[in-house]
């Protein structure tokens, strides 16, 4: 038995050094995976370092930017400022009082004229109308109803019109207590 004993154990040396090759090769190409995972995150950490750097970059201009429009808005201001508190000097003498005149007479004639067109239409527009209603009247048309008929229809009207708010408020009062 031993002979087999030793035959097992060189079986069981030569499976095992089998699967230490075997679990080196899988640790070879893990590593070598790694590796490259490392130089791919070298790539990210450097394309990263360089946006880093753009970023600053761009937040200096833009800063630049800002503190320029800053200066154009507070110089915009100071101009406003400035224009508020400008005194002007104005004078009017004698020809340009009289031309002042003038151009203001002219002004009140032309908004008279306007007015006078205005009324005129106006007039035709009420003698029209005048003479159109002359017209119905003569004609007997359109409708025409008595004092005592306009009263029982107003009168029913308004009684409609009472109901109709009782049942609102009554409609409302029950709606209330559920």
């Amino acid at each position: 038995m031993s002979k087999n004993r030793k035959y097992d154990d060189l079986m069981l040396a030569i499976k095992e050094d089998e699967e230490k090759a075997e679990e080196l090769k899988k640790s070879d190409a893990t590593l070598e995976q790694i590796r490259e995972e490392h130089a791919l995150f070298q790539g990210y950490l450097k394309a990263m370092r360089e946006a880093r750097g753009e970023c600053a970059s761009i937040t200096k201009v833009l800063q630049a930017a800002k503190d320029s429009a800053d200066n154009a808005i507070g110089g915009i201001c100071a101009a406003i400022v400035n224009a508020e508190n400008t005194s002007i000097k104005a004078r009017l003498d004698d020809a340009s009082f009289r031309l002042l005149d003038r151009l203001h007479a002219k002004w009140l004639e032309q908004e008279k004229q306007v007015l006078g067109e205005q009324f005129k239409q106006q007039e035709v527009l009420w003698q029209k109308q005048s003479a159109r209603l002359v017209n119905i009247m003569k004609n007997n048309e359109g409708v025409w109803i008595s004092k005592r008929l306009f009263c029982i229809v107003a009168i029913l009207s308004l009684l409609s019109i009472g109901i109709i708010a009782i049942e609102i408020y009554v409609y409302v009062y029950f709606q209330w207590l559920t």
